[in-house]
């Protein structure tokens, strides 16, 4: 199941994860976890973005 960002909270969390992550080994565990929570910083970006062009 896919995971989303809910709040800024959840974000914050998130990329703190992602700064301990950053320089993980290519393809580890690691670095699909960094895939993941990059993937969900951007949707959670882009939902933000659309919700102020309102």
């Amino acid at each position: 199941m896919e995971k989303k960002i809910k709040n800024q909270q959840e974000y914050d969390m998130v990329a703190a994860r992602i700064e301990v992550l950053k320089d993980a080994e290519a393809n580890s565990e690691e670095e699909r976890e960094l895939q993941e929570l990059t993937r969900q910083i951007i949707e959670f970006e882009r939902k933000k973005a659309l919700t102020k062009e309102r």
